[in-house]
């Protein structure tokens, strides 16, 4: 009698943290990232992801998105830059694929709308299609030319703050995060002569996210 006293007190107190868990799928919305040092913000991804809530404070995440601004259009990027006395005309693909993991802890109890803070990494994929279109010296004029491919990871970590709703119910996540990314500061692209390009030559170290996200849970 008195063990079953014992376990059916402890099931009793273990019932509100296992109550407390609930799990949400998000779709994220828009989602905008530093990838290269300029432009700055030259992404729009969508994507989703999975949120578990443990207890009143605590909630991580999964997510993957993808750059459809730039992933879904035909046409390229015209880059120009000089380099010596030519002038280089590309079109430029940019393509980005991301995964990240996040953290939050709530600022006061998550069952209703909330600010937090946490942490997340990331991985991010950066391909480039740089396509020549012309060549110009001033003497002598070449046409379109082949193209070259080319690509770098990223890896950004840092902290992230949000306001959101509760796992448990129908909820949209506003964020912001900012932190460093590993791996940025140098050129996606081998060849020298396109590291005289302004645009989207060179990476940023400087990582910053802003995104929107709607989700269901339960």
């Amino acid at each position: 009698m008195r063990r079953t006293f014992c376990c059916s007190a402890l099931l009793l107190t273990l019932l509100p943290s296992v109550s407390a868990q609930s799990t949400g799928l998000r779709w994220i919305v828009g989602e905008t990232n530093t990838v290269y040092a300029h432009p700055r913000f030259s992404n729009y991804c969508m994507g989703g992801g999975m949120d578990r809530t443990f207890n009143d404070r605590l909630t991580i995440g999964f997510d993957i998105t993808y750059d459809v601004a730039n992933g879904f259009k035909q046409e390229g990027r015209e880059v120009y830059y000089s380099a010596g006395a030519i002038d280089y005309t590309y079109e430029m693909f940019p393509r980005l694929l991301s995964l990240n993991y996040h953290t939050e802890f709530a600022l006061a109890d998550n069952d209703a709308t909330h600010t937090y803070i946490g942490t997340y990494i990331g991985i991010r994929d950066v391909m480039e299609k740089w396509q020549l279109q012309n060549a110009n010296s001033g003497y002598t004029y070449s046409g379109p030319g082949p193209a070259v491919k080319g690509s770098k990871v990223l890896v950004p970590i840092g902290l992230r703050f949000g306001v959101r709703g509760s796992t448990d119910d129908g909820f949209m996540d506003l964020y912001f995060a900012l932190g460093y990314q590993i791996g940025g500061g140098d050129f996606v692209m081998d060849g020298a002569q396109y590291h005289h390009a302004t645009e989207y030559a060179e990476t940023s170290s400087l990582a910053m996210t802003i995104g929107l996200a709607y989700g269901l849970g339960w």
